[in-house]
């Protein structure tokens, strides 16, 4: 099991060099002509979404790889970490068309009632479900090739961080995402302003570090731990 330093040693090596790839890129602008100016700046855009949507699954998998060679037992886990290794078996319980055997032919169409039986399996397997593992699988981590901010802060919400900060960066991420969509679909007249550009790589930069960050400090501090309320 890798160290918490080592851990943060892996999220920092490859936010730098996310970050240096797209200040090389950046760099080639100023002395380009205008036309490959343009061609460049929306290339730098498509690279900073990129590197964004990249951090984002690299730096939570990385959360996710760590939690599931913990060993924690789900009965110690935060409830977060326990409900994303649940989620086959919550599919399960959802699942209409699971029936129970003898019910099947004799009362097909009474939703209620094999709901109730799924139920009944679930509640007769609980103590074996909280004496299990936590093993997320890294399907959790799915970011769509749409990295929005809802859709981050469901997946931070998912594993039980700190979801709520993403807010402060909204309003550029889904400017950068809704400009790359635009680029990616071929649409040559966007060339995005210089101002956006830096808020972009800004924004990018700012959202690698709080990602980083926030991984981290979960692990150091705890928070994949169930938390003990005093009586």
């Amino acid at each position: 099991m890798r160290s918490l330093d080592e851990v943060y040693g892996d999220l920092e090596g490859d936010r730098h060099a996310r970050e240096a790839e797209i200040s090389l890129l950046e760099r080639l602008i100023p002395a380009s002509p205008g036309a490959d100016r343009d061609s460049l700046k929306r290339s730098l855009v498509l690279l900073i979404y990129s590197h964004v949507e990249g951090y984002c699954k690299f730096a939570l998998l990385t959360y996710v790889a760590w939690i599931n060679a913990a060993g924690l037992k789900c009965v110690d886990a935060s409830y977060p970490l326990v409900a994303a290794t649940m989620g086959k078996i919550f599919a399960a319980l959802r699942d209409p068309n699971s029936k129970h055997d003898y019910f099947r032919n004799i009362a097909p169409l009474d939703a209620s009632l094999h709901l109730s039986a799924r139920e009944q399996i679930f509640v007769e397997s609980y103590d074996r479900l909280v004496g299990a593992q936590v093993n997320i699988a890294d399907k959790v981590v799915d970011t769509k090739s749409n990295v929005t901010p809802e859709l981050l802060m469901k997946l931070m919400f998912q594993l039980g961080l700190n979801y709520r900060e993403v807010e402060k960066h909204s309003g550029n991420l889904s400017k950068l995402l809704g400009i790359r969509n635009a680029i990616a679909h071929g649409d040559r007249l966007k060339v995005p302003r210089d101002e956006d550009v830096r808020d972009f790589k800004e924004t990018a930069a700012a959202v690698m570090a709080f990602l980083q960050s926030e991984v981290y400090l979960a692990l150091r501090e705890g928070r994949h731990r169930r938390q003990v309320v005093a009586a």
